[in-house]
């Protein structure tokens, strides 16, 4: 009886404590930035709590239809900064939208990097016959918050990289002010938009 005690002893302080564990999302393969999350691009797995971010996410739903922001790794755990929304623009000040812009050359898009300040530009070729053109910057020095991923695995580049299973990830999101948005949504509805680089 006394070593069946010693022994349950010798094993009970051997034996690592039980660390406690929340559910999070991660991501089920490599992501990169402009992919837009589907249902299979996530899962729900148990991970210790102690090690976890505090904006690390516990309902796969919240993200479905979400842009991704920053390259993840397969089994990374998917926090709020991982994809467009508030938690992105935090640090940046206040005021500020995310806004997606789509350029009239989208391969443009991947010449610059998540971080990048630019101005958007929008060209006007006339009306019919006129032959007058006109160009005007509509917004100006603005953040880039989402860039393609070339295909070395790095932002900026010629070519952007697809996502794991083929789909294009080719979004650029800026963070401007509500006015800038809107400058940059009504220029989108006649105008070739694209982008020129500023030093930060």
């Amino acid at each position: 009886m006394v070593a069946g005690v010693l022994t349950w002893g010798v094993v009970s302080a051997v034996r690592p404590p039980v660390l406690p564990t929340a559910q999070v999302v991660v991501a089920r393969h490599d992501l990169v930035p402009g992919t837009e999350l589907r249902t299979d691009d996530v899962a729900l797995e148990a991970r210790p709590s102690s090690g976890l971010a505090v904006d690390s996410v516990p309902d796969p739903g919240s993200l479905v239809g979400r842009t991704v922001a920053f390259p993840v790794h397969a089994g990374e755990v998917l926090t709020a900064r991982h994809v467009v929304g508030s938690a992105l623009l935090e640090g940046l000040g206040a005021g500020l939208v995310a806004t997606p812009v789509t350029l009239a050359d989208p391969s443009s898009a991947a010449l610059v990097s998540i971080g990048d300040v630019v101005d958007v530009l929008a060209a006007t070729t006339g009306s019919a016959g006129s032959g007058a053109a006109s160009a005007s910057v509509v917004a100006t020095r603005v953040r880039v918050l989402v860039a393609p991923v070339t295909a070395a695995g790095s932002s900026g580049g010629l070519l952007a990289a697809p996502a794991s299973d083929g789909r294009s990830a080719s979004a650029l999101v800026l963070a401007t002010t509500t006015e800038q948005a809107l400058a940059i949504a009504r220029a989108a509805v006649g105008s070739r938009l694209s982008l020129t680089l500023r030093a930060n």
